[in-house]
C-alpha cells in the first residue's frame, strides 16, 4: 500500500495522507516528481515503460512517480530513479527545472520536473521489472523529428512546457561560449544562448570579430549544421577555435 502526504494549495503539508488509488479530497494535492537528464553529448535519457503497466504501457517516457509519505521532492526523485533505472541522480549537478500544480478530479497534484547534467552509460543501468523495459540517450531535437516518439512523450503533462528548456540546455552543452570560425573564413565569438521569445527556439547570440563587431542571433540548430562545399565535400558551418 502506497501512502501519500497531502498538501494545501500553497504547497504546505496538511498532516493528512491519502492511499494511492483512492480519491484525493478537493483542495488537497500530492507530490509527483519527474527526472530529465542531459549527458556531455547533449543527449537526454528516455525510458520505455513496461508492456504490463496499467497506465501508459509500452511507450517512451522519463523516470518519475509519486512521492511517498515522508519524502520531499529530492528524496522522491532519487528513489524513483534508483528503482526504475538503477543509478543515483547526481544532486550536485541537478536542479528543479519547473514546477506545476495540476487540478484533477479526486487527484490534484504538484509536480517538480528535475534536470540533471550527468553521464551514465546505458549498459550500467538496471531496468526495474514490471516498470521499465528499455532506455536510450537521444538528442532532444531527434525526438521532435519522430512523430510517434513526440506523440508518446506528450502523454506527459509537462512535456511541451519543459521541452524548449531541455533543448536549450542541450544546445548550451554543444555550443559553448568561445571563438568559432565560419566555413567561409570569418571569426565570431559565441556569447551565449537564449530562447526566442515567440517561438521558444534556442538561439545563439554571437559577435562578429571583424568590422564594427556587430552582435547577431542565429537558430542554434543551424549553428552545428554541416554544409556542402562546391566540390561536394561536407564541413561544419561553424568550427570552434578556442574557449
Amino acid at each position: 500500500m502506497e501512502i501519500w502526504d497531502l498538501y494545501d494549495q500553497d504547497r504546505k503539508l496538511t498532516g493528512e495522507t491519502a492511499v494511492r488509488g483512492e480519491p484525493v479530497p478537493d483542495g488537497r494535492y500530492h507530490l509527483v516528481v519527474d527526472a530529465l537528464f542531459l549527458n556531455s553529448k547533449g543527449e537526454t535519457l528516455l525510458q520505455r515503460r513496461a508492456k504490463e503497466k496499467d497506465i501508459m504501457p509500452d511507450i517512451w517516457s522519463v523516470p518519475g512517480g509519486s512521492a511517498v509519505a515522508g519524502e520531499d521532492s529530492a528524496t522522491a526523485c532519487i528513489r524513483e530513479t534508483e528503482e526504475e533505472m538503477g543509478f543515483t541522480p547526481d544532486m550536485k549537478h541537478g536542479r528543479v527545472l519547473m514546477t506545476e500544480r495540476r487540478e484533477r478530479p479526486a487527484r490534484g497534484f504538484f509536480r517538480d520536473v528535475w534536470l540533471f547534467w550527468q553521464d551514465v552509460p546505458i549498459e550500467s543501468m538496471t531496468w526495474q521489472p514490471g516498470e521499465v523495459q528499455d532506455g536510450m540517450w537521444i538528442l532532444p531535437e531527434r525526438i521532435k523529428e519522430d512523430p510517434q516518439l513526440w506523440k508518446e512523450l506528450n502523454e506527459l503533462y509537462f512535456w511541451k512546457s519543459a521541452f524548449p528548456y531541455l533543448l536549450l540546455e542541450s544546445m548550451r552543452i554543444r555550443i559553448p561560449q568561445g571563438v568559432y570560425r565560419h566555413y567561409k573564413g570569418r571569426r565570431y565569438e559565441v556569447q551565449g544562448l537564449a530562447l526566442h521569445s515567440e517561438t521558444l527556439e534556442p538561439m545563439v547570440i554571437y559577435k562578429a570579430l571583424y568590422g564594427p563587431g556587430e552582435i547577431s542571433t542565429r537558430p542554434a540548430q543551424m549553428w552545428n549544421e554541416e554544409v556542402t562545399l562546391p566540390d561536394g565535400e561536407k564541413t561544419l558551418r561553424f568550427r570552434r577555435e578556442s574557449l
